[in-house]
């Protein structure tokens, strides 16, 4: 998921893990949120 917040979104590893542990989870639970909608755009793309 770190790798993906940092080619997606430039947020390098080092900074995630200066955050506070409540925004760490926050940024993980967006970046899951992210690649599920990204998911379902791609499907819905592939069955038309």
């Amino acid at each position: 998921m770190l790798y993906y917040m940092w080619v997606q979104h430039d947020l390098r590893p080092g900074v995630f893990w200066q955050l506070p542990r409540g925004e760490q989870l926050l940024l993980l639970a967006f970046s899951d949120i992210e690649l599920v909608q990204r998911e379902k755009a791609r499907r819905e793309v592939a069955n038309k």
